[in-house]
């Protein structure tokens, strides 16, 4: 089977679903009989390799109407048995010739499916409708997808083939052995302070602000880790944590980093605090990113569900500073074995491989 994913970004590219379309598209082409290419946008420095199973076409620059030839002509050449796009995307730069796309390639006579990893709220109403015109299969990364958007959106979308696919870590597992553990860690904060680390994009729905009021000023040494497309916001940042006391030898933004250093820096933290405002779940990649190096997580849920033990997870009601910060001082420290996100990403590309031909035999069966 030849499938082709169409996303707006592609790691080098700091993009959460870029990076969450680069695992699948490994994935799926580790898998027997699968030809996978990504179709995603160009002029952004990657480096090619003969050695990468997936097939990188780097066609659209600006995802405007003009480019829609070349992006058609590039489609037939590769000639796909289906096509998976992935919504939203920061490349798309919210032009909405990617929303067209569905329906323009259903006019070929290739199905397609969609994963939606954001829920559609009514100002993208337009957005909402188009991308349904044409899909033959939906895949949600939210087990709760459908009550986050309007009613009148999950009507629309009843009878299309709808799954759940829960996501996984986007960064490998740390290698780091003790020796390198504590060498790395030594050069963040020497021996005697607790580290703290939140790592994922910066934005404000992501609870940052709150850190500096969890995580301990004199006793803690505090990364974020982590991109900001708003320099404005960064300043803010800045400013609020000298505002709290924070001293710049007792914090540190690191900005982007390689995801192999992403993880080291995850294996070496005491815990991961990620007080999300809107609350994490299942589908937050910097949650399990963290999870797959063993350390304590930290975060948000709605309905808090306190300790999980099992999995090394605390969850707090959005916004509760003093339960979060009572959870740091009571469990930091706490590890748990590494998890394999390889094997996790094995099970994702097989739920997609169901799903993607219960959608194509359905179709068939109705076209007899």
């Amino acid at each position: 089977m030849r499938i082709l994913l169409v996303a707006g970004s592609y790691p080098p590219e700091p993009c959460g679903v870029g990076d969450y379309t680069e695992k699948l598209a490994n994935s799926l082409a580790a898998l027997k009989g699968f030809y996978v290419g990504v179709l995603t946008t160009s002029g952004s420095g990657r480096k090619s390799t003969n050695t990468s199973p997936v097939e990188l076409m780097e066609t659209a620059l600006k995802w405007n109407f003009f480019e829609l030839p070349k992006l058609i002509c590039a489609i037939r050449q590769w000639k796909p048995d289906l096509v998976h796009i992935q919504y939203p995307s920061q490349g798309f730069l919210f032009r909405r010739l990617p929303s067209f796309l569905p329906l323009l390639i259903r006019l070929l006579g290739i199905k397609v499916i969609q994963t939606w990893h954001e829920p559609h709220r009514m100002r993208g109403a337009l957005h909402f409708l188009l991308q349904t015109l044409g899909a033959s299969g939906l895949i949600f990364v939210r087990p709760n997808y459908l009550d986050l958007i309007p009613a009148q959106f999950g009507r629309l979308i009843k009878r299309i083939h709808k799954v759940t696919i829960l996501n996984a870590s986007s960064l490998p597992t740390s290698s780091l052995d003790e020796t390198m553990r504590l060498e790395l860690r030594s050069g963040y904060v020497g021996s005697h302070k607790r580290l703290v680390v939140f790592f994922g994009f910066l934005y404000p729905s992501k609870g940052i602000e709150l850190l500096f009021d969890i995580a301990n000023s004199v006793s803690d040494f505090l990364i974020i880790a982590g991109a900001a497309k708003d320099s404005a916001y960064m300043h803010e940042l800045s400013a609020l944590a000298q505002a709290k006391g924070w001293r710049e030898d007792h914090m540190r933004f690191t900005g982007f980093l390689s995801p192999q250093d992403a993880a080291d820096l995850l294996m070496i933290a005491d815990a991961v605090v990620l007080p999300f405002l809107d609350g994490g779940g299942e589908w937050n990649t910097s949650i399990h990113s963290a999870l797959a190096q063993g350390t304590l997580v930290i975060t948000t849920s709605v309905p808090p569900r306190g300790d999980d033990s099992q999995r090394n997870l605390f969850t707090a009601a959005p916004s509760d500073i003093y339960e979060m910060r009572a959870a740091l001082d009571r469990l930091a420290g706490r590890r748990r074995a590494p998890i394999s996100a390889e094997k996790q990403w094995q099970r994702i590309a097989m739920a997609h491989v169901d799903f993607y031909r219960r959608c194509t035999c359905s179709e068939l069966m109705e076209t007899t």
